[in-house]
């Protein structure tokens, strides 16, 4: 695989606890990501209750100070590096299936949000048809690099060239995301836990019960 490894200036852990307290950006990324006050705490054994609530008033003045929205790139701009969280579902598997993802800058803040209902699909289809889906988006708003998360380590693996991938059919996706993925001059893509992945998972699933 010809990827160019980098470091992701926030990156996830995949599982366990940080006993020496990170940053406020990476607490709140993951406290965004969990949705969990509970899960945050124990991920963040240092960070006591009182802490977490002090690190939110900041985060919600500093807001209120930046009344600003987010531009959208210009013809010919784009963003430096975007974030990708991709999911795929399937209710039977194969069954009826849908795809969501989210795309953020570098702050964290959201970019994009898609969900797309596939009809009958597998999961592993879905969660490909996700990255392809979410990588044409991101090269559509300029992105000269892209950080891809999936919580499917499957599929996170087979692109990473470490897994054989069997199936024609997903044979097919792979090359696809392949080359989605060529077309960034900087890439990764890492494995995280579902609860991480908690709004794509949602995205996905609500493009399965509106068909949309």
């Amino acid at each position: 695989m010809n990827a160019k490894k980098f470091l992701d200036p926030l990156p996830f852990a995949e599982g366990g606890q940080e006993n020496s307290l990170p940053g406020e950006e990476k607490i709140l990324r993951h406290l965004a990501q969990t949705l969990s006050v509970e899960k945050t705490l124990k991920r963040f054994p240092g960070l006591k209750t009182k802490e977490l609530q002090d690190i939110l008033l900041k985060s919600a003045a500093r807001v209120a100070e930046k009344t600003t929205p987010l531009p959208s790139p210009s013809v010919g701009e784009g963003f430096a590096e975007l974030f990708i969280y991709a999911d795929g579902a399937s209710r039977g598997n194969p069954g009826e299936a849908g795809i969501g993802a989210v795309i953020t800058d570098a702050r964290g803040r959201a970019v994009k949000e898609l969900k797309c209902f596939l009809g009958m699909a597998t999961n592993n289809v879905a969660e490909y048809q996700a990255l392809i889906l979410a990588l044409k988006e991101a090269e559509k708003l300029g992105a000269a690099s892209v950080h891809v998360y999936l919580d499917s380590e499957l599929v996170v693996r087979q692109v990473r060239g470490e897994y054989r991938v069997r199936e024609p059919h997903l044979q097919t996706l792979h090359q696809q995301a392949h080359q989605a993925l060529k077309r960034f001059p900087k890439y990764s893509i890492n494995s995280i836990a579902r609860e991480e992945n908690r709004r794509a998972d949602q995205l996905a699933n609500e493009a399965i019960d509106q068909k949309t």
